[in-house]
């Protein structure tokens, strides 16, 4: 806005300033001093707009991770295949059909190992399998598509919903890829999906003081870390959730 009102005022001035005019002026004892003083203060207010603006900020690429075809199950083949593992009621899986049938979710929805066999296997080894297919997988895909070096990584992000492991999930990534000692990573977890928006927003801000940097932001929820407990179960909200985060 000052840059636009120093334009407003000295625009119409400035047209009418021929080669001479300026010579002269310039030339001039008593007028070169707040000319010298003008052309300081414009320059400092042009630089000041400068810097005050925030840094642009950009998305490069993005990949999501995609299972393999063995995990691929149709709503018909899920029903049966949750009606099978004794954790449900009558009323239960009534419920469960009714929600997979109105969710919106195609005859290709796929599930982590630990619920398509049988019996049911939720443990923290599965859950730790499973994430461990997701991160990797994505991250893989991100530098693949990126071209990104993993040395001019200078942030990382992730986001996991429930299960939140020591090493901490940023550490297994820092390690396998062998990102730079320095990296800023950040591990977020027990937010839901709302820490998608959170990461987010965190890398926008540290991008815009760590400029020419690059940042990697993952995030996922894994179902073997917390599902279909017998408590959940029961409860139509948290099968809402399952049969709509599927």
């Amino acid at each position: 806005l000052l840059v636009v009102t120093l334009l407003v005022v000295v625009a119409p001035q400035l047209s009418t300033l021929t080669p001479e005019k300026v010579r002269a002026l310039w030339n001039t004892a008593v007028n070169a001093p707040a000319l010298a003083m003008a052309c300081w203060a414009a320059a400092l207010a042009a630089y000041t707009y400068a810097s005050s603006r925030p840094q642009p900020v950009y998305l490069v690429d993005l990949a999501g991770y995609k299972p393999p075809v063995e995990l691929e199950a149709s709503r018909a083949k899920t029903i049966v295949h949750f009606s099978r593992c004794g954790r449900f009621s009558e009323q239960s899986m009534a419920f469960q059909k009714r929600m997979l049938e109105r969710s919106g979710l195609g005859e290709a929805t796929h599930f982590p190992m630990s619920l398509i066999r049988l019996p049911v296997d939720m443990c923290d080894r599965t859950a730790m399998e499973e994430s461990h297919a997701v991160i990797f997988g994505v991250v893989d895909e991100v530098l693949r598509k990126t071209g990104v070096d993993a040395g001019d990584v200078g942030v990382l992000i992730f986001n996991s919903s429930l299960l939140s492991p020591t090493p901490s999930f940023t550490s297994l990534i820092v390690n396998r890829y062998e990102f730079r000692d320095d990296i800023v990573t950040h591990n977020l977890s027990g937010m839901g999906c709302s820490a998608g928006i959170i990461a987010i927003d965190l890398a926008k801000r540290l991008l815009q003081v760590l400029m020419s940097s690059e940042c990697i932001g993952a995030c996922m929820h894994a179902w073997a870390a917390n599902s279909w407990s017998s408590w959940a179960a029961r409860m139509h909200a948290c099968m809402s959730f399952r049969c709509v985060w599927s």
